[in-house]
């Protein structure tokens, strides 16, 4: 009955539609008080469906990552409150297989915080740099090579000590008459 009011638009066409409708009910075995009843309430007008009150008044809108057993917790609390919930996945295949940029090496890192070990002792230099790591450890290395070699009288050590260099690491090489295991050197983290 909805179909012969919205879709035809000529009373005399509504007309015949209504009664082609009414034939093939009768074909098919329905009594003519189903037609009636059907047709009366199709003139019914019907109400209009209102807006939830929790749509009408929202606050706002939050989302949360999906994690089994808070997610629906929250959502009830936020609800109380009249603020709506959208959920996202966690972690979805394209966060775990899509990366638009290839990863850095650790050479190429700036702004970072670095170890250098020592192979002589337990020792590890841990610094900061806001250049590139490669470019701190060729300092470094520099650094090392360039100064006065190793102090082995008590003399010499006790010069060694006094002397201030640009780098703890040369400080540590010449008072402790250490080596530093240069391959071992990696960046512990990004600032």
């Amino acid at each position: 009955m909805d179909r012969s009011k919205t879709v035809v638009t000529e009373e005399t066409d509504r007309q015949q539609e209504v009664e082609h409708i009414k034939q093939a009910l009768s074909l098919c075995g329905y009594p003519d008080w189903t037609f009636k009843r059907v047709q009366h309430q199709s003139n019914k007008p019907k109400p209009k469906k209102e807006k939830k009150k929790e749509e009408q008044k929202s606050k706002g809108m939050i989302i949360i990552p999906y994690v089994k057993g808070i997610t629906e917790t929250l959502e009830r609390i936020f609800r109380k409150h009249a603020i709506a919930t959208a959920v996202k996945p966690k972690t979805t295949l394209r966060n775990l297989l899509v990366h638009p940029k290839d990863r850095l090496e650790d050479s190429s890192k700036t702004d970072c915080v670095y170890k250098i070990p020592c192979k002589s002792c337990d020792k590890v230099y841990i610094g900061e740099t806001g250049r590139t790591f490669n470019t701190r450890l060729e300092e470094h290395k520099k650094e090392a090579q360039n100064s006065k070699g190793s102090a082995y009288t008590r003399s010499q050590k006790k010069a060694a000590e006094q002397t201030e260099n640009k780098s703890a690491v040369t400080d540590h090489i010449h008072r402790n008459n250490c080596v530093i295991d240069w391959e071992g050197t990696d960046v512990h983290r990004n600032k």
